[in-house]
């Protein structure tokens, strides 16, 4: 099941890397109309696409924890289908989104299937589903300990060895397709070369305070992005589509996940100024992005905004004089489990995620003291932990994310009605 997952997961990810420098070839070699043309189609598309699949929209993990707290059921093959094709054409247009949540949904989905297909006692829905999720995380970010960490973490909120150790076994397996497709190196080209000196922790915890009002602007602006955009009744991705046309002539960086950006940043490609710029249109433009209900996640584009929010950190006191340019990527990184850990409220697997995605545990120690700080003080400010808070629109009728196995039902019995002559 986990290899399954590995293998979809992996070819999801691959085509995402594809369409994603298709897009950007179109717009070098003098074809930015035709791209327009494509995206206005494929925004419409998608939006047709996910009013009979609501199911398929956003990032997908508030979707799997309603399934797997049964309070919602889908078709796992029409998800996944409606998944992977959707989050592919989101990716094409240029949205702000990423490719985690969808690979989680999309693992979990494998876990459904296996579970309807092949039967099993009631009490291992939840283990199929949460095995296969795990593995979708681990062969979408070569992460297989943060797939382990994110299933306590967020998915079953209790520590169980068994479930731990079949976690373990899908993650391995996912893993290692993942490895086949994309080699065993990190996902990011991050160059640590030194561990940051004990007598800059000071900087670390005001960095960390300072990502933990971050991760609750984030949070709060999200929500409320997602609530303006429940009363666009139609033409909703096309908003986000548009300002991507936009950003593509100005800002190319925004657009996607943010790969490209989290290595530019951290490689110091960017001057302050720059850096800020990017980071108040990457910040709104995933806003949008995700409330506009097109299939993609944010974890990825959350990981662009921390890695720049720790590098204008970094520029800022450089620029006094208060410690070495040297450490630019120890802040990169450092802003990245930080704001991860005040947004999503999951320390561990922020840290654990942080140290897979550059390949080294050796700054864990700094990982964990920027989390512990951004956690209390994104805590202090009230955060709610930002998968609970969009599982509890899940469970409303009343939201775009709702149960719509009501509304399936409703249209099959409607079908039912027609006469087919």
């Amino acid at each position: 099941m986990g290899s399954v997952a590995g293998v979809i997961v992996a070819l999801y990810r691959l085509c995402i890397v594809k369409v994603d420098n298709v897009r950007t070839l179109l717009a070098l070699n003098h074809s930015f109309l035709l791209w327009v043309i494509l995206s206005i189609f494929i925004a419409l598309i998608l939006e047709v696409v996910v009013r009979r699949l609501p199911f398929i929209s956003g990032s997908g993990i508030p979707q799997v924890r309603a399934l797997i707290a049964k309070k919602m059921d889908y078709d796992p093959l029409k998800v996944l289908t409606g998944k992977f094709v959707g989050g592919i054409l989101a990716i094409f247009n240029g949205l702000s989104l990423g490719r985690e949540g969808p690979s989680i949904h999309i693992g979990s989905t494998v876990g459904h299937w296996f579970y309807n297909k092949f039967g099993g006692l009631d009490s291992q829905r939840e283990q199929f589903i949460t095995v296969s999720a795990c593995a979708g995380l681990a062969a979408a970010f070569n992460a297989p300990l943060a797939a382990i960490a994110f299933s306590v973490e967020e998915l079953q909120r209790s520590f169980s060895l068994q479930n731990a150790l079949n976690c373990a076994v899908a993650v391995v397996s996912a893993d290692l397709v993942s490895k086949l497709f994309f080699g065993t190196g990190p996902v990011f080209s991050i160059h640590l070369e030194g561990v940051l000196p004990v007598k800059y922790y000071g900087l670390v915890v005001l960095l960390g305070t300072l990502l933990g009002v971050s991760g609750w602007l984030f949070e709060r602006s999200l929500l409320w992005f997602v609530d303006i955009f429940k009363k666009i009744k139609r033409f909703h991705i096309l908003i986000p589509t548009a300002l991507a046309w936009f950003f593509m002539l100005s800002l190319p960086q925004v657009l996607g996940g943010g790969h490209e950006l989290v290595d530019g940043v951290s490689a110091g490609l960017f001057s302050l100024r720059t850096i800020l710029i990017l980071l108040i249109c990457k910040f709104f433009f995933t806003l949008i992005s995700y409330g506009s209900r097109a299939p993609g996640g944010i974890f990825l584009p959350m990981v662009a905004i921390g890695a720049m929010i720790g590098s204008l950190y970094h520029q800022a006191i450089t620029s006094v004089g208060i410690v070495d340019v040297f450490y630019l990527p120890n802040f990169a990184i450092l802003g990245i489990a930080g704001f991860l850990t005040a947004v999503v409220r999951a320390p561990l697997t922020s840290v654990v995620l942080t140290a897979e995605l550059v390949g080294s545990f050796g700054h864990f120690m700094t990982l964990l003291l920027v989390s512990i700080v951004a956690y209390i003080a994104s805590g202090f400010l009230e955060t709610k932990p930002v998968y609970d808070e969009l599982l509890k629109m899940v469970s409303q009728s009343t939201h775009p994310y709702a149960d719509s196995q009501e509304a399936e039902l409703s249209a099959e019995r409607e079908g039912e009605g027609t006469d087919p002559a």
